[in-house]
């Protein structure tokens, strides 16, 4: 059975009540999440190919723009783990960037993990007309 917690841990649900249903922005929120889910499957896709080339300039880059797109919707461990991949990639050290980026393709997967089970309340919510918060 699927602990809350676990949806918690990457996916702050403080950061969202605070920043989208506190703001006023509830109903942005799943087009917020879905166009996030979308946009990191590019940006994950980018960074595998980069690391691949050994393109460590780009991948720092590319890094930096998926912890920023992270930290909007309060995915703290995947912001996280792309701050390490940046970090390591700028430092050139190979044996860090490899273990660091292996850490943000399984960051990435439990956020996606976390992402649906927000959609899913969400919709839930919509669907019964509740209010979340």
């Amino acid at each position: 059975m699927d602990n809350p917690k676990d949806n918690a841990e990457f996916l702050d649900e403080e950061y969202i009540r605070i920043n989208y249903h506190e703001a006023g922005f509830s109903y942005l929120l799943p087009e917020i999440l879905t166009l996030f889910l979308e946009q990191s499957a590019v940006h994950l896709q980018k960074l595998e190919l980069l690391f691949q080339q050994s393109n460590l300039h780009e991948l720092s880059a590319e890094a930096h723009t998926l912890k920023g797109s992270a930290s909007s919707i309060g995915a703290t461990i995947l912001a996280n783990a792309a701050q390490s991949v940046e970090e390591n990639a700028e430092s050139s050290n190979q044996e860090n960037l490899t273990l660091m980026f292996n850490k943000l393709k399984q960051a990435s997967e439990s956020t996606n993990i976390a992402i649906a089970k927000e959609l899913k309340v969400l919709s839930e919510a919509e669907n019964n007309d509740l209010e979340l918060f």
